[in-house]
């Protein structure tokens, strides 16, 4: 049995910035839809607290506490998507992340070749807060992924700070990550469907507590959004000297690479993995069920047509009928 890919949303940020609220709002507008949401709640205690909030809007909820989703339940979470999609029919996914995991951490398994035949990544919406200088290095650390990875960034509980605070408090999240359409709201209260458009379809809407951040300037203008993971599917086996002579051309600016694929004329199935600061391998190896040849690229700020383009060209040419 097959299955269209169910689109996936990562939800993540700062502790206490409010995420369970925007969570609530979501699954209300996409009840309004019809849509059967599946919801992976991934909370650091060994109890979810929030799973059953979630449970009264979306058609089946999925816990994954008991530790950080990036590390302690990351097979859990692959595990949960098959379920939801497979046993439940769950058309859309959305996993609220433990305020303490790194969401680079969840796109990089989610974006597995295994899990991406049930899920495919759609948005990783950041939820954020002024937050004290007194922050554990830890969530420091996780916030600032959650700014860097963020397809849709969420300033949030506004109505409490002061206007010169929040000025700094918007431009440094802006510096860190100029690609991210930015919103600024209080309570978490924004407009569901204008969040959930396509990047270039979108207009500022009427005069709300929403407001869309400045314009950046022409030098950081991209033509096209740039998504934080593109999946390139390869038709056919791959040269391995021009690979070999891509795999040189890979930009600074991609931070991972990953897939399954063949080379011509060899018979074993290969297995490509990359990572900063350049690293990556090519091993061959032997699944019981094969996954689609395909490669994940994963970054942001690279020309990502001409690195596809690049890749496919290593494509073998079909051998000429005998």
């Amino acid at each position: 049995m097959t299955f269209t890919p169910a689109p996936f949303y990562i939800l993540c940020g700062s502790l206490g910035a409010g995420k369970t609220t925007l969570l609530m709002r979501l699954l209300e507008y996409w009840k309004a839809q019809g849509r059967r949401t599946g919801v992976l709640m991934n909370e650091a205690g060994s109890v979810s607290i929030d799973g059953p909030r979630a449970g009264t809007l979306a058609e089946q909820v999925m816990n994954l506490a008991g530790g950080c989703v990036c590390c302690d339940t990351k097979e859990d979470l692959s595990w949960g998507i098959a379920q939801l999609v497979r046993d439940h029919g769950s058309d859309v996914l959305i996993l609220e992340c433990s305020g303490l995991a790194d969401p680079a951490e969840v796109v990089d398994a989610v974006t597995d070749a295994y899990t991406a035949r049930l899920a495919v990544l759609e948005r990783v919406i950041a939820l954020l807060h002024p937050v004290s200088t007194e922050e554990s290095h830890s969530s420091a650390y996780v916030t600032t992924q959650a700014i860097r990875c963020a397809d849709e960034l969420i300033l949030n509980k506004r109505d409490l700070y002061v206007p010169g605070h929040w000025e700094r408090f918007r431009a440094g999240i802006v510096e860190q990550n100029p690609y991210a359409r930015l919103w600024e709201t209080s309570h978490a209260r924004l407009d569901a469907a204008a969040l959930l458009a396509p990047h270039a379809l979108i207009k500022p809407p009427a005069p709300t507590n929403v407001v869309f951040g400045t314009s950046r300037s022409a030098s950081i203008q991209r033509a096209a959004y740039h998504p934080i993971a593109t999946t390139v599917l390869l038709p056919g086996p791959l040269n391995r000297q021009r690979f070999l002579a891509w795999m040189k051309t890979i930009p600074k600016q991609l931070e991972r690479a990953k897939g399954y694929f063949r080379f011509g004329k060899e018979p074993e199935l290969q297995e490509f993995q990359y990572a900063l600061p350049g690293q990556s391998t090519i091993t061959p190896v032997t699944l019981l069920d094969e996954p689609t040849s395909a490669l994940v690229l994963i970054g942001r700020g690279y020309d990502v047509d001409r690195l596809q383009a690049g890749l496919l060209a290593t494509v073998e040419e079909p051998s000429p009928p005998a």
